[in-house]
This record gives structure tokens, sequence and C-alpha cells, in this order.
């Protein structure tokens, strides 16, 4: 597998965070897949979140809007119990007033909500536990080991945009997979826990 995207012997030994292998990893897929039209577009269409930026203007009628295409969605683990918490907090908008007014070209600084919106998840979503977080009160990484729920089903509907063209298809996500860390900051393993269909047989 490694061979087969380019890596000698002296890349295997180095250590990644799992997230960022993942994005290597799909990144040298994709790059081999390039002039297949049959392929070239696979990774994107498996596991790519539409997702987008914005900021609205209260008093005036201006926005900004910016898409944001994912392969995997970074969720909070601090101050969130489980996934839904997580969700609604990715979800939160903020208000931009006083000293933080949004600058408009065409109407000059104006109160304003900032916030990101969901449009469209894809057939196979990729969650990332931020676990690993920067502590301001020592200012070092550390890692968070807060116990934290996630289901064997849920229904992601209730986070698209209102205007969402995801809003048309089934949002229902069935879990397949955890990942699952042991260690510390400096270093440690991954664990998978999978299974291949919604049998209760895990591996």
């Amino acid at each position: 597998l490694t061979k087969s995207f380019g890596w000698g012997s002296q890349e295997t030994w180095v250590q990644h965070d799992v997230e960022e292998f993942c994005r290597v990893l799909m990144d040298n897929l994709q790059m081999k897949m390039k002039g297949d039209p049959s392929l070239e577009n696979s990774i994107r269409e498996l596991f790519e979140v539409k997702a987008r930026h914005a900021i609205r203007c209260v008093n005036v009628n201006y926005e900004s809007i910016r898409e944001e295409p994912l392969l995997d969605i970074q969720i909070n683990v601090k101050n969130c119990h489980n996934l839904e918490e997580s969700f609604k907090q990715y979800l939160e908008k903020e208000v931009m007033e006083g000293d933080n007014q949004y600058s408009t070209e065409k109407y000059g600084k104006q109160d304003a909500v900032m916030c990101d919106e969901f449009l469209e998840f894809p057939p196979v979503l990729h969650l990332h536990l931020k676990r690993f977080i920067f502590d301001f009160d020592t200012m070092k990484m550390t890692k968070l080991n807060d116990y934290y729920e996630f289901p064997e089903q849920i229904d992601l509907t209730q986070f698209l945009a209102d205007d969402a063209p995801g809003r048309s298809k089934s949002n229902l996500y069935d879990l397949y997979g955890v990942l699952v860390h042991a260690g510390g900051i400096l270093g440690g393993h991954y664990d998978a826990y999978l299974r291949t269909s919604t049998s209760k047989q895990w591996y």
C-alpha cells in the first residue's frame, strides 16, 4: 500500500496524527486516479461534505458566502458530552458588533452574524473528534480524555441549513468504524473497531 503511492521505508516510520494520515492517503489516492474519468472524482463523491461559511449583516442587505468543501468534520470534545452537542456547538452563530463589526465594501462597518452551515452530507461521513487541543493555561498541547457519547445511528437532517439541497435525501447514518487513540500527546497508537454491516458483530 505505501509503495503504491511512493513511500519508502523511511516514510513508513514517520508518526502521523490519524486525521493528517487520512488526508495524506486520500491526496495520494486522488493523484493516482487523475486522468481516469471513471475514478478521478471518487474520493470527493464518497467523502466530501458540502459546507459554507456565512456572514450576514443585521441592518443592511449584505452577506458574504464562501463555500467550503470538507473531507471530514472536525468537532469539539471539550465542553461537549455527545455528538449532538458537538454538532450544535459547530453551528453556533457568532455576533459581530462593537469593535468586532464586519467591514463591508459597500456599507462600511456593520453589525453581522457569522456562522458555518452544512449543505449536504456525503455517502461516507468522517467525523474527527478534536481530543488534542492547545491548553492556554499551560501553553502546551494536551489530550482530552473526557467521556464522550456517540450513537450507533443518527439522523443529521436537523443540522443542515434551511435551504440546503441535502434536505431532499436521507441523512440517516449508521456507525461503521471507531478509531481509538491509546497514549498521550507525545505518542501512542490507534486501534480500529470496525463492522462490515449493521449487524452487532464488531471486529
